[in-house]
């Protein structure tokens, strides 16, 4: 039979085995935990970096670099990171990745030449470029542009343009024509003054006959456009005569 004495120093040295053994978990748990924060690294801001910037400085940390995507990004130029996850920041366990989105540059269009043909031939071809018709204006243009082509575009033939797929057009509305005062013809002999209209390169309407008290037949009585007024040399001068 086991004595008071010996009894209460069994219980005394299994209480202090299962102290140590607690102490023990416990430090391990500490230890542990010590030991995953230790692991654990700050996510650095790749945005604006190139995918050689960005790997260098991920690898610093023990960190893995991942290109999920592409695509275009206006403003960003070509093979620089747009977005990163996860952000700036944030504590990642070492051994862990990093995707970013790396940016294609602006999107790029061909343009083709749409000089001197029409516009409808102008919508055609920008269609088959996968582009649209901007702003289309007319405009006189110098001698030898056929009227109803395109005179200008922008931009050019031959370049590329940017996010807006859109070009610009020009249309010629042939010479302008040249304009000159209107003289005074009244008093003026009709035969005269037809003659002389003839030989400018002027045109004559059929004139209106009238009598007219106090004036020879054959004088101009009124004239349209008055004198002083503009007139180019596709208008017609109608004239009032004297019968």
């Amino acid at each position: 039979m086991i004595s008071k004495a010996k009894l209460s120093r069994l219980v005394s040295l299994a209480l202090m085995i299962a102290i140590l053994i607690v102490a023990a978990i416990f430090s391990a748990m500490t230890a542990m935990r010590v030991a995953i924060r230790g692991r654990e690294v700050v996510v650095q801001d790749l945005k604006g970096k190139n995918e050689a910037e960005a790997r260098q400085l991920l690898e610093k940390n023990g960190l893995i670099l991942r290109v999920s995507q592409t695509r275009f990004t206006p403003g960003v130029p070509e093979g620089l990171i747009v977005e990163q996850n996860p952000p700036k920041g944030t504590s990642l366990k070492s051994g862990r990745s990093v995707k970013v989105l790396v940016s294609r540059g602006e999107r790029k269009y061909p343009v083709p030449n749409l000089i001197g043909g029409s516009i409808r031939a102008a919508q055609l071809m920008l269609a088959e470029s996968k582009l649209t018709l901007g702003i289309t204006d007319y405009a006189h243009t110098n001698e030898g542009v056929v009227p109803s082509t395109v005179a200008y575009q922008s931009p050019p033939p031959a370049t590329v343009e940017g996010t807006d797929p859109k070009v610009n057009i020009l249309v010629s509305l042939g010479p302008m024509e040249e304009s000159y005062t209107m003289p005074d013809l009244v008093n003026k002999s009709f035969d005269a003054v037809s003659a002389r209209a003839k030989i400018e390169g002027f045109k004559v309407g059929k004139p209106n006959y009238r009598t007219y008290p106090g004036i020879a037949p054959g004088i101009v009585i009124q004239q349209k456009p008055q004198a002083g007024y503009r007139l180019s040399k596709n208008d017609t001068i109608l004239l009032e005569v004297s019968q």
